[in-house]
Formats: C-alpha cells, structure tokens, sequence
C-alpha cells in the first residue's frame, strides 16, 4: 500500500509539473527561416508571359525584393519572394507540430491597402505531380504587414486552400484542407487586385512557433498512465485480498478442526473431577495427593523432583485484541502443545488463568531446565490458530528440604524474574544454604 501511495504521490507531481511546464514552455518549439539556412528566390509573371520584374537584392544586412509590377497581356500581373525549404520542390520539412507563422516583413508598395499574400507549398503524392510545381497545394492567407511595424503572428489554422487549384487539379475531398505535413516552399507575393507600381519587401525575420507535444497527445498520455496506475492498484488490491481470503479460509479450518478435537477431548475431560473444563489439563485437585506423596519421597531421599512454572506472555492483551474466544481456543492448543514436549509421567496441572505448572517427578534443576526450554522453543515456533507468534515464560526450581507449597514459591519467583528480564525466558532458582542463585537461558 505505501509504495502506491508514493507512485501516486509521484504521479500527480509529474502531472501537475507537465501540465505547468505546457503551459509556460510547451509552446516554445521554434524554427527559423533565414537565408543562411534556406534558399530565397525573386519571382514574377514572366514565366506565364507578363512583364513585371522582381529581383533579390540585401538591404542592412536583410534579404529585400523590389519588384516593378507592369500590366501586360498577362491579367495577374506579380511578384513573388520563393523559399525553398529543401533542395527538391517536392520534398519539404514536416511544420504540422507548429501552430503560428511569425512575419516581420517591411512593405512598401502602391497598393493603399499594403497586403501581400503568403503561400505554404505542401506536397503530397496523392495529388502532387513530379513535373508540375504548380501541383504543390497552396495553403494560403492574405495579410497586412506595414512598414516598421514589427512582427505579427498568424495562426496556421487561418490558412485555406485555393479553391482554383482544388478545381484545376480535381483534389478529392479529403485533400481539401490545409496540410503542413511536408512543406517544401514557402511563397510571399504581392495581392492579386495590383496591377502597376514599384513594391518593396524587406524580410526582417519568418519564424514558427508550435508545441513539443501537442496537448491532447500530452493529456492523453497523462490519462493513459493514470490508467495504468489504477489498474495496477486494482489487480495488486485484488492478488492481496485473494491471498487474505486464502489464509483465513486456512486458519478457519484448521480451527474448525482444532475445535472438534477440543471439543471432544473437553466432553471427555468434563466428565471427569479432576480435569480444567476449558483446557482438558489436569486441575490442582488432581494433584494435591500426588504432590504431598512426592515431598515425602523427596524428603526420604529417594527421588528428586522439579517444578516447571510457567506463564503465556502477553496474554492480556491477546484477550483485549482478539477477544475471550480466541483467549480460550489458545489456551486449549497451548495445553496440547505442552503435553506435546513433555514425558506421560510429568503432571501438566493449569494453576490458574494463564498459568501452569509442569511437575517432573526424577529431574533434578538442571535436566527441569533443560526441559524447559525445549517446553520454550516448542511453544516459540508453533504456528497458532490466531496466526500470531506466541511466547512463554518459565521459572524451574528443585525440590530440597521443604513444603511442596515452598518450592512452587521459588518457581513463582523465577518466573517473576524471567518476566522482568524480557519474558520469552528459561530462569532456574536453586535455594543452596540460604542463597538463591539463578540460571538463565536465552532465545
């Protein structure tokens, strides 16, 4: 879950800074037609039999076309500055990913009206035909530049086909509308109504400027990761949730199973006096006669005997997290996991609560102990009904020259310290000429 959290977190801080970064940069592609990198060329009428004349002169530093416009027998007498974009007039430059066209032209002429008309020459083989320049679509738009009147932008969305030359060249129909796919000659000529006069343009700069990516490509690739993010949270929500399903039916079962096993052991152990209802382990009245014969062997020296007391750590708040049902369900597989590790002549007693006593008839501290901490281990790596790890704590005392009453006391009192040392514990306590000694055994 934290590492979607941070893909997310991720994700709208690169959206947010791509959309910022359109907004202020996106639009900053720009390309530049200069004569250091492009071809100009004056044209005029002559080819189609008038007689104006137009020729390229440099004006402070800048390309400059004087045309003397004459009526003749031809009836649209022009002029024409011609830019070649490449070295064949059929094959241009991609400008389809730009959006304005920036002139700054200076314009004298004797038309009042000042207008000069600019072409982008797109070929296409659909409709272009190798031997005929007049067969590049003529993307057009008329405008008024002035003189000294600095730059002035024109949206290529403003562009229009020549209807004439759809007619003359029967261009199909989904040909007729301004393309900028393959632009091989850009064309600013005089207006079609001039017919006598002295014009003048200074080309100060032509430039274009579009976008690095369109915006709905971008939005589109925005939604799409978004997309992708969404669909990865919702399969890896729902791997997640079918593998917690998978468990909990495991656990579900294995309690079930653990329960009809309880249960039928309970009915056998309820039948009889001496048995811990819940548990199924013995009771302090099953042992209290058994106990005062083992202080007597004890006594006599004939036999050593131990006490292993033990305590479920954390139990309380297992109860309080999980409940009273789960509290009895663990209590009931903590006794079979403890009669598990221990011999049929050893007494697993429940003495109360959460705690129980291990009597080990013949073992004196050292071999209670070790038995403890197999009792330890085993109890550590068992795997629980409620899925959770589950420690014990236990405190081993040998039984000299007292009451039985005596030696579980010093049981109590190593499992005391056992507690306080960091529970999860084996500490054995050995009352040797009225000193108390403890021997410890760590995870």
């Amino acid at each position: 879950m934290r590492v979607f959290q941070k893909i997310t977190i991720g994700m709208l801080i690169l959206s947010i800074g791509a959309l910022v970064w359109y907004h202020f940069k996106g639009d900053t592609k720009m390309i530049t037609i200069s004569p250091e990198q492009y071809q100009y060329y004056a044209a005029d009428d002559k080819k189609v039999g008038g007689i104006s004349e137009a020729v390229l002169v440099e004006k402070n530093g800048k390309p400059s076309m004087r045309c003397a416009m004459k009526k003749g027998k031809y009836a649209w007498p022009y002029c024409e500055l011609a830019i070649h974009l490449s070295d064949s007039v059929f094959e241009g430059i991609d400008l389809s990913s730009y959006s304005k066209l920036i002139l700054d032209i200076d314009y004298k002429s004797a038309d009042p009206n000042g207008r000069l008309r600019v072409y982008l020459r797109n070929s296409n083989p659909i409709y272009t035909k190798r031997n005929d320049e007049a067969s590049l679509k003529f993307n057009g738009v008329e405008y008024e530049p002035g003189f000294n009147a600095g730059p002035k932008e024109i949206a290529l969305s403003d562009f229009q086909v020549l209807t004439w030359w759809i007619a003359d060249y029967k261009v199909p129909v989904e040909h007729t509308t301004p393309e900028f796919t393959n632009i091989s000659i850009i064309e600013i000529a005089t207006p079609s109504t001039v017919t006598n006069g002295d014009f003048e343009m200074t080309i100060n700069s032509i430039e274009l400027r579009g976008s690095w990516i369109r915006e709905n490509t971008l939005l589109k690739i925005i939604l799409y990761m978004w997309l992708v993010i969404i669909i990865g949270y919702v399969v890896h929500e729902q791997k997640r949730l079918s593998r917690s399903l998978k468990a909990s039916a495991y656990r579900e079962g294995r309690l079930r199973k653990l329960n009809d096993v309880l249960k039928e052991k309970n009915v056998e152990f309820a039948e009889l006096a001496h048995r811990d209802s819940l548990t199924g382990a013995r009771n302090r009245n099953a042992v209290r006669d058994w106990l005062d014969q083992m202080s007597q062997q004890v006594r006599w020296g004939k036999q050593t005997f131990s006490v292993i007391y033990i305590d479920i750590d954390y139990f309380k708040k297992i109860n309080d997290k999980l409940g009273h049902q789960i509290g009895d369900d663990i209590l009931r597989e903590f006794v079979l996991v403890v009669a598990s590790a221990i011999k049929n002549t050893d007494f697993l007693v429940r003495w109360g609560g959460e705690e129980f006593i291990v009597f080990c008839p013949n073992h004196n501290v050292q071999q209670a102990a070790e038995k403890a901490e197999h009792i330890r281990r085993t109890v550590e790596h068992h795997l629980w009904c409620h899925n959770e790890s589950l420690t014990c704590s236990l405190g081993v005392a040998e039984m000299k020259d007292e009451r039985i009453s005596e030696v579980i006391a010093r049981a109590d009192d190593a499992l005391y310290k056992a507690k306080n040392a960091g529970r999860n514990r084996v500490i054995t306590s050995a009352n040797i000429m009225g000193t108390n000694d403890s021997l410890r055994f760590r995870n």
